[in-house]
């Protein structure tokens, strides 16, 4: 008997979910990558963006979390191009879980420990919301919409993403967790590797200079990411490998 069996059947995100089915079949063609890509805003961007429009319409807040840190942290309007960075990090990991097979079982079990996070952190939005107040900090004129950061701003952002949706920052913990994979896959090595973590740093900055969310937020998010890295992650990912999973995603099975 294979001896991951037991533990992968009693947690949902260790268990190769059906839901890859199609993705499996289609892992010798380029539509794998959009497959992959469809399923993360299925399952992570729509909820949240129901949740945040239903928390911003109830006005509801819980928690205030503010610190001296988050007073000391000035506007600045063009990191939101930082900001909106993580966009970027989505699409690397699918990108590079096409290597081989093996590497689309870890794909498949990553994105069950991302998912199951995020759902979590769903939970918490919905149960501690807060409003992230300190967008009263930007100008008036660009949260009016006035200029080129007010389009961006005032027009763009804030009427999409309203301030709440606070706690931990899913854009730190998501882009850290994929900062995570693409070491643990040897992707980026070397002075990549050092470009990538600077460019993740910046990002967690820029959470706090586009006044999107507050420092206990970033914390929050860093201390979430790394307990899903290495208590969720990492053992779904080396469980992958089980007889469980090849059975499931078995070589045999003909692509499209």
């Amino acid at each position: 008997m294979d001896e991951l069996s037991e533990p992968l059947r009693g947690i949902m995100y260790k268990r190769p979910w059906k839901l890859w089915q199609p993705h499996w079949r289609q892992r010798q063609n380029p539509s794998l990558f959009w497959y992959t890509l469809i399923t993360l805003i299925l399952a992570m961007a729509i909820p949240y963006s129901i949740i945040n429009q239903i928390m911003g319409s109830l006005g509801r807040s819980v928690i205030d979390p503010i610190t001296t840190v988050d007073s000391m942290i000035p506007f600045i309007g063009w990191t939101f191009l930082i900001y909106v960075s993580l966009y970027l990090y989505y699409p690397a990991a699918a990108w590079f879980g096409r290597d081989s097979e093996e590497r689309i079982r870890e794909m498949f079990a990553f994105y069950q420990s991302l998912f199951t996070m995020t759902w979590v952190v769903f939970a918490v939005f919905i149960i501690f919301p807060t409003e992230i107040y300190i967008r009263e900090d930007i100008p008036q004129s660009v949260l009016v919409g006035e200029g080129f950061w007010g389009f961006w701003y005032g027009d763009l952002m804030h009427k999409t993403d309203l301030p709440y949706n606070a706690w931990p920052s899913l854009h730190v913990t998501q882009s850290l967790l994929i900062v995570m994979l693409m070491r643990y896959w040897k992707i980026v090595e070397g002075w990549k590797e050092a470009a990538l973590w600077v460019a993740w740093v910046l990002l967690c900055v820029s959470v706090m200079t586009t006044k999107q969310h507050f420092f206990f937020d970033l914390v929050t998010g860093i201390i979430t990411g790394t307990i899903c890295w290495y208590y969720m992650c990492i053992p779904a990912m080396e469980g992958s490998s089980s007889e469980t999973w090849t059975s499931a995603f078995a070589t045999d099975d003909h692509s499209d």
